[in-house]
């Protein structure tokens, strides 16, 4: 396995894919700001014309919606991943752990920072019995990691090592900032269209004798609402595709770190092999998805918003020797009696 090719090809795909977000978002705002600003030629004559007055105008009352939507998830987001551990129901560790499984799980991850030259973040336990883990946070000083129960119950010593290292590079790569963004740009987007609706009903319950103005009224709610919803729709694509490009690009970088491609490998079969998968039950786990060390969640559109890759995808490209079966999972007695 040639990692250091895997993760620059993944680091360039990023890089296009983050910008072609931007543009997007860029061309959003324009296509919105000319939509009202259009207006008939002073001349008589049927061709449109751009009206700057009305540009001075739309123009920073679309940004501004935008910003504050997305100001609004920064300032939910600012205590750093400790927020998102806490809303997926995480439990904090202490320095020594509960039992012996938690001191197992403290000590690769001290381990794993002394790999890749970071500071020990907080660590949480989460009561899922899926195989998963997550990196959240703004910065390496203010990073959680948060891992399931089903993890640290299933997995061997290299195997939870794998997936420990493979979180550290979300930290070290900067995933977790990049995923921070990314989550509060949607959410500016989807204000847009939220903002679209409430003028929409507004207008369209309004008793207004001037049926020309209630008409511009609804016009621009439709308006709102096709551009903010459109544009978190589009955006979520994009998002779902920068993360598929991390996860190689993490995956690559686990290898780096523990030099033993069987140990995440390991893992990735054994969520497949696993009758829960890596589901994380959590009523607000679907807005996190992206955060995950494997997806934690289904919906209908699995394959059009999927953050990442196909589970057997990911283990070829470590383990070109797999034959593409996924071994039956044993749940020990001790997790059977916790269930």
């Amino acid at each position: 396995m040639n990692f250091f090719e895997q993760q620059r090809q993944a680091r360039h795909r990023t890089a296009l894919l983050v910008l072609l977000m931007i543009l997007s978002v860029l061309s959003l705002i324009t296509i919105t700001c000319l939509a009202f600003s259009l207006d008939h030629a002073n001349d008589g004559s049927r061709r449109l014309t751009l009206n700057w007055q009305a540009v001075g105008v739309v123009a920073p009352l679309i940004i501004g919606v935008v910003l504050l939507g997305s100001l609004v998830k920064y300032a939910e987001l600012r205590a750093g991943g400790k927020v998102i551990a806490e809303k997926l129901g995480g439990r904090q560790l202490n320095h020594g752990g509960r039992t012996l499984e938690e001191q197992r799980l403290i000590n690769i991850i001290e381990e794993m920072a002394l790999a890749s030259g970071i500071a020990v973040p907080t660590v949480y336990l989460l009561p899922d019995e899926g195989i998963n883990a997550f990196a959240a946070g703004f910065t390496p000083e203010d990073a959680v990691i948060g891992v399931t129960q089903g993890a640290i119950s299933l997995l061997t010593r290299e195997e939870l090592q794998g997936v420990i290292a493979h979180e550290f590079s979300h930290i070290y790569n900067g995933d977790m900032r990049l995923n921070m963004h990314m989550l509060a740009i949607i959410s500016g987007l989807l204000v847009l269209g939220l903002a679209g609706s409430l003028i929409l009903v507004k207008a369209s319950q309004s008793n207004h004798r001037d049926q020309r103005l209630k008409l511009a009224g609804v016009l621009i709610g439709i308006f709102l609402c096709i551009a903010g919803f459109a544009g978190s729709f589009f955006g979520s694509l994009i998002k779902a595709a920068v993360s598929r490009q991390r996860e190689f690009l993490a995956d690559a970088t686990a290898v780096q770190y523990t030099r033993n491609p069987q140990s995440i490998a390991g893992a990735l079969k054994k969520i497949g092999g696993h009758a829960q998968g890596s589901h994380i039950k959590a009523a607000r786990a679907g807005e996190f998805s992206h955060l995950y060390f494997n997806t934690g969640v289904s919906s209908a559109m699995d394959r059009l918003f999927a953050t990442h890759p196909d589970l057997s995808e990911r283990i070829w490209r470590i383990d070109a020797q797999w034959d593409g079966t996924f071994p039956p999972v044993e749940i020990p007695r001790s997790q059977l009696k916790r269930t």
